[in-house]
């Protein structure tokens, strides 16, 4: 019999690993306080939505900040704000959630996919600046799994092309680069509070910016165009003033587990540091970047470790450790935008976008391919998991690699049956 738990032996961990998010007696008590005011509507005398807009601004270093139901909902009002519509191209990552893109495709506009960097699964500034044509309007930057993106070549390259940069930063609560706050390193830029974030309230989302002006014409995006400031068509896309308790009594915990998610992290690093067929990704972390851990990323490299990726996550799971593949697919391969059935690729402003250019199908952004396909584990390093969860991951993949002979040797017997 094989150690390996999948072959019969005793696995690594028996222990469930602590799950996320979890709340105490604040978040309790935020909330029902907010229920009591009887006054659970924003626009209707609720004040809750309003004191988390301002903290989550003071927060993040930036002049406002306007609440909304999603993450989705901010991403949608975050390119409002920046004027996208028909006849408009938005540069955006391949490897990223569909709300970056499908929130582009809401207002008419057309999604060009750039690829990204293996290393880090950021946008390669490269590939944006290929990809930049006199109709692009913007390019959205998304810190994938809390690292922040490298910005200076991203804000040169808009610069130099009188392009907004917008931010999604749905991983990256408390992140920073160089020192500045993710939120701030573009022109605008949206937060998502959905369940499994780093600030989870089930749902939700926030737009903030350093100009009044973007503010403005999120606001009025968001709330019906009640403002009437900006003269934009509005949606009634507030957030609830239970979402808003949730999350001011949840925001102050944030930069605390950020520390934690950090030292896990490291401690992860150490413990499988000299293995053959996986690393964290990147391999080192960016002098100028402060990650959060949103996932903690493996690349993983089937010749190197002598099995194939699926296998090797399933021996892993057997020794009670929860390794995952990422659930992206590269974007640029999704029916929505392959199939280009959808009313925003019909409208004639949209024409000399797509005459002659080949912008979606396989291999139009092949690092984001691969990744994907082949390399990329992820692993949440949220709390309350802590230091004893990170040597218990190492050492179920210290313990497949070390048997990936008996998992061969028995699919071949099942295979010889």
């Amino acid at each position: 019999m094989s150690d390996l738990a999948l072959l019969g032996g005793q696995p690594v961990r028996r222990a469930p690993f602590p799950d996320w998010p979890f709340y105490g007696e604040e978040e309790e008590k935020s909330v029902l306080a907010t229920l009591r005011t009887n006054r659970l509507c924003c626009a209707a005398g609720g004040q809750t939505v309003h004191r988390f807009e301002e903290a989550f601004a003071a927060w993040c270093g930036v002049a406002g900040a306007v609440a909304t139901t999603t993450g989705t909902a901010a991403l949608h009002a975050a390119f409002a704000a920046a004027g996208i519509g028909p006849g408009d191209e938005v540069i955006v990552p391949a490897y990223t959630f569909i709300s970056t893109a499908s929130a582009v495709l809401m207002l008419g506009a057309i999604p060009v996919f750039a690829d990204v960097v293996r290393d880090t699964l950021n946008i390669d500034p490269e590939s944006a600046r290929e990809r930049i044509t006199d109709r692009t309007k913007a390019v959205a930057v998304v810190h994938a799994n809390g690292l922040p993106v490298d910005m200076d070549p991203v804000n040169r390259i808009a610069g130099e092309r009188g392009i907004l940069v917008i931010e999604d930063c749905s991983h990256a609560h408390g992140a920073s680069y160089r020192g500045k706050s993710a939120g701030i390193l573009g022109d605008i830029a949206a937060f998502s509070f959905q369940m499994k974030k780093i600030l989870p309230i089930g749902e939700g989302g926030m737009v903030v910016s350093r100009e009044q002006r973007f503010l403005d014409r999120a606001w009025d995006f968001v709330n019906l165009a009640k403002g009437g400031r900006t003269g934009q068509l509005g949606y009634n896309l507030r957030m609830h003033e239970l979402q808003g308790a949730l999350g001011l009594a949840f925001l102050p915990k944030v930069d605390g587990h950020n520390e934690i998610r950090r030292r896990n992290a490291e401690t992860l690093r150490r413990a499988v540091a000299g293995l053959h067929g996986i690393r964290p990704a990147p391999a080192i972390p960016p002098a100028d970047a402060r990650e959060v851990y949103y996932n903690f990323i493996f690349d993983f490299d089937a010749g190197a470790a002598g099995i194939d990726r699926t296998t090797f996550l399933e021996a892993v799971k057997a020794e009670g450790v929860p390794l995952q593949r990422n659930g992206y697919t590269p974007l640029h391969t999704v029916a929505l935008f392959e199939e280009m059935q959808e009313l925003p690729y019909r409208l004639p402003e949209n024409a000399p976008i797509l005459k002659g250019r080949r912008l979606y199908g396989k291999g139009v952004c092949p690092v984001a391919e691969a990744a994907i396909a082949e390399g990329n584990i992820e692993l949440k390093v949220h709390p309350p998991r802590g230091p004893q969860e990170m040597e218990d991951v190492a050492a179920a993949i210290r313990k497949v690699l070390a048997h990936t002979g008996d998992l061969h040797a028995a699919k071949d017997r099942a295979a010889a049956k």
